[in-house]
């Protein structure tokens, strides 16, 4: 297993950096050979978690950060980002089925969606994800069907 740890500065600008740390990580950890589509699958949630890190914990606040934790195997991956507490006391993530006329809110029902499993961290604030993925499944090139016609 590699492990990548980071912080992040809790910015709107971080979380394009978050992204392209996930998508790194992923393409270089040694002995992991991690489909294309895990990798996307990844980057849309690392994006949705570390967009709710900055709007809606103190990790948001002036010069305050979070941390992404990345642990990476032949199989899968776990992710770990830890912020600081919720603005609102007892303001612990969940997802919600979305409003289809409201503009935010589907963030941690994408990641729901998405993830293999996720939740918040049992022991601090902030949540964590998992991806996963059978090895034959990142080696097998794909072939496209022939057309007929």
């Amino acid at each position: 297993m590699t492990v990548y740890l980071t912080t992040f500065p809790g910015t709107v600008e971080s979380v394009a950096a978050a992204r392209r740390f996930m998508a790194a990580a992923l393409r270089i950890a040694p002995g992991a050979s991690v489909p294309e589509t895990v990798i996307g699958d990844a980057e849309l949630i690392i994006s949705e978690v570390a967009t709710n890190a900055v709007q809606h914990t103190r990790s948001g606040d002036p010069g305050q950060t979070y941390k992404v934790r990345i642990a990476v195997n032949a199989r899968g991956v776990s992710v770990d980002v830890r912020t600081k507490p919720p603005r609102l006391l007892l303001d612990q993530p969940h997802a919600k089925d979305p409003d289809v006329f409201a503009e935010s809110g589907r963030g941690l029902h994408l990641v729901a969606c998405f993830a293999t499993e996720w939740g918040p961290l049992p022991f601090e604030d902030g949540v964590f994800f998992t991806l996963q993925w059978h090895p034959a499944q990142a080696a097998a090139p794909h072939i496209p069907e022939p057309v007929s016609g």
